[in-house]
């Protein structure tokens, strides 16, 4: 899939202000036979870090060479586009995240989602609280969905919206048919 990816965002409009030296932390979510898991390149940390909300044992075999396929392409990346070469990739390691664990085989893309909003480069406490409960996990599933839905950038917005008003109508007239008889 990567060998595929055109990284060239040097004429994307929210590219042209970017600076490298700015950035700590770079997310790559990747998807591997229907499991997402997170490769962030932690530019502060000299790590390439894998966040993997299975644990999987075989790291090594699934997802070790995917993953320095992934960091070789930003690393290529951030050399050719931005004037800071001062980073030494050479002196980066590796780092598995072994602290996180979702408790069903559905939610690993709410977890690579969480990630990017709360991973700081280092476990915290914002990361899994309240998580091994799938209610709170679909709460926030609903919330991103509602976000998405909602937002004015959102071009099909109106029509959504008129569908799921019919929708609710609909189903309140037949609980009101229900209730009368």
């Amino acid at each position: 899939y990567y060998d595929k990816v055109d990284l060239d965002i040097t004429n994307k409009e929210w590219a042209k202000n970017l600076s490298f030296t700015e950035c700590n932390l770079w997310f790559f979510p990747y998807c591997n036979n229907k499991h997402y898991i997170m490769i962030c390149v932690n530019i502060k940390a000299e790590r390439f870090e894998v966040l993997d909300s299975l644990h999987h044992k075989d790291f090594e075999k699934t997802y070790k060479s995917m993953a320095e396929r992934v960091v070789q392409y930003a690393i290529n990346y951030m050399k050719t586009q931005f004037a800071d070469r001062t980073v030494r990739w050479e002196r980066f390691s590796w780092f598995k995240l072994e602290k996180v664990t979702q408790p069903d085989q559905i939610s690993c893309g709410m977890y690579v989602i969480r990630w990017m909003r709360h991973w700081e480069g280092k476990y915290n406490s914002a990361l899994t609280k309240d998580w091994k409960r799938i209610d709170l996990i679909n709460e926030e599933r609903e919330c991103l969905m509602l976000d998405i839905i909602l937002d004015e950038e959102n071009l099909e917005r109106e029509r959504i919206m008129k569908e799921a008003t019919k929708y609710c109508n609909m189903k309140n007239k037949k609980k009101e048919l229900k209730g009368r008889k």
